[in-house]
């Protein structure tokens, strides 16, 4: 049988990914290092998905009250600017309160991830000193 003609380049990736194969199984700093990496991302996902429930729930909240504005102008505002005004400023108010809250609650979020990042890197450091002691340390009497 022929034997097929290999590219230069072929041998290089093959050969590259032989020595990264080698260097991921036999490094134990991989192990924590991995597992705090995703535990921090399955965290801070948490956090978002917080933030942005509040955030729709608020989104909700303003159109819902954008409708009942609109109901109340065009029914008793329409005669009487004063009551139109009145409401417009309340719903102003409302919508003012609700950007305060978008702010605060991202502040928050922002904050949890960063503590996360940083909690989980300093874990995932001394794990990771521990397992390379560990891998390294001999029990014999050097020579």
């Amino acid at each position: 049988m022929a034997k097929l003609h290999r590219f230069p380049l072929e041998d290089a990736a093959e050969d590259a990914i032989n020595r990264a194969q080698v260097l991921f199984t036999a490094n134990p700093a991989f192990g924590p290092q991995s597992t705090h990496f995703w535990q921090a991302q399955d965290r801070m996902l948490e956090e978002v998905e917080k933030f942005s429930a509040a955030w729709f729930k608020r989104r909700h909240d303003a159109t819902r009250s954008a409708i009942e504005l609109s109901k109340h102008v065009f029914t008793g505002g329409i005669f009487d600017p004063a009551v139109a005004i009145e409401a417009l400023s309340d719903w102003q108010r409302k919508s003012m309160e609700r950007i305060a809250d978008d702010a605060k609650d991202c502040t928050e979020m922002l904050s949890a991830c960063a503590e996360c990042m940083v909690s989980n890197e300093t874990d995932a450091v001394e794990e990771t000193r521990k397992a390379v002691k560990k891998a390294t340390s001999h029990t014999g009497t050097p020579v």
